[in-house]
């Protein structure tokens, strides 16, 4: 195991564009992958299995980790909004919109396109649908359109409906943190809360299908991230120092609080980004907390999210049609049968991931990769200014 966690943490590290790793970042993106993995896990055995309706805290409980999208939005919203932040609120440089624009389309879709054709691919081998039936849905899922034009998630990886909601937040981005050129910090601050105030108003009151598969449903988490830049730029100078234990039981109870509010449905939806940021300030200056978010092991697993999130349910449909076939297991008791399920599940899509990783999305992760693959690249040019 140590071998194997020194292999992971130096093959698999990720590479950032910008040079500046945060480790916190990739702690919090561990946390929101795991709950959906186990989300679809637990979906996936008692689903097969005829046992949905069965009660069982453990399952209840792995039943509302979709919380995991939104935890990536908050996320995703710190990280493209910083660049922007730290250029408009200090008067540096500001990222070009269409270098920008390039570096999420060099950085994203080869991993994205080359997974949707995998999909593609093996849905028509194992006979589950027809190449003709599939084809336009795939063409719609490349170009992000799926959600707007089906109104539903894709049948090619129907986990890409949040990553065409990720994809409508990075074309509207570079406009949106506009809003950093707010001089005034209680107003800027009053802003984005009023602004996420009124996007929590209307998704609460929409139930439009397309509407909760499109940005606005999602805004309001995305701007909870700016929320979080203004604090770790303004008030932390980008360099947090850990602070009391205080903020260690903050973590626990604002944890403690998101998963509460999952189990109270839309109503719960009103309140979940403040829980979420509290959990994610904490993650920051908790000692014991921050300890946690920087391990190695934690972070390291957290930046292969990506990878992660689009293969991580064709490996658990792949693996879980041997367990369920286990009947010993299925006669066991429902929180054991997802425990041993998952002691066996999870730790080979790790591998398969770690590897799918290391292949295909690192490296697109250096900048001007597609230069060196054609042999443009001049030896000795720097391009990552």
């Amino acid at each position: 195991m140590r071998r194997f966690i020194k292999w992971l943490v130096t093959r698999a590290a990720r590479d950032t564009s910008s040079g500046q790793f945060i480790a916190e970042i990739d702690g919090l993106r561990f946390v929101a992958i795991l709950s959906v993995v186990l989300f679809h896990l637990s979906w996936y055995l008692t689903s097969k299995t005829g046992r949905v309706d069965e009660f069982d805290p453990l399952a209840e409980l792995l039943s509302r980790g979709y919380v995991g999208v939104q935890l990536f939005f908050v996320i995703s919203g710190f990280v493209i909004a910083l660049p922007f932040a730290r250029g408009h609120l200090f008067q540096g440089r500001v990222p070009r919109i269409r270098e920008f624009f390039f570096r999420r389309l060099t950085r994203l879709e080869p991993p994205y396109i080359v997974n949707l054709l995998f999909r593609f691919v093996m849905l028509c081998l194992l006979s589950l649908d027809s190449a003709g039936n599939l084809f336009p849905h795939l063409l719609a899922s490349v170009g992000y359109l799926h959600n707007m034009v089906y109104g539903q998630e894709s049948t090619v990886n129907f986990v890409a409906w949040s990553l065409e909601i990720e994809f409508q937040f990075y074309l509207l981005a570079p406009f949106i943190c506009s809003v950093f050129l707010v001089r005034s910090r209680p107003a800027r601050r009053a802003l984005l809360v009023a602004l996420v105030v009124f996007f929590t108003a209307l998704t609460y009151y929409n139930a439009s299908p397309r509407y909760n598969l499109s940005l606005f449903c999602a805004l309001k988490y995305f701007l909870t991230g700016f929320l979080l830049v203004d604090v770790y730029l303004v008030d932390w100078r980008q360099k947090p120092a850990r602070s009391s234990l205080r903020w260690d039981l903050v973590s626990l109870l604002a944890w403690a609080a998101i998963c509460a509010l999952t189990f109270q449905g839309k109503a719960g939806e009103l309140f979940l980004t403040i829980p979420i940021f509290l959990a994610y300030l904490a993650a920051f200056k908790g000692p014991l907390s921050n300890g946690f978010f920087c391990r190695p092991m934690i972070y390291s697993i957290g930046g292969m999210c990506y990878t992660i999130y689009l293969y991580h349910y064709s490996l658990i449909s792949a693996l879980g049609r041997v367990v369920v076939k286990v009947g010993a297991l299925n006669q066991a008791p429902l929180w054991l049968f997802i425990t041993v399920a998952s002691l066996v599940i999870l730790p080979v899509t790790l591998l398969f991931c770690t590897l799918l990783f290391i292949l295909v999305e690192k490296p697109c992760m250096k900048k001007g990769w597609y230069l060196r693959s054609s042999g443009r690249l001049k030896p000795g040019t720097d391009i990552t200014a």
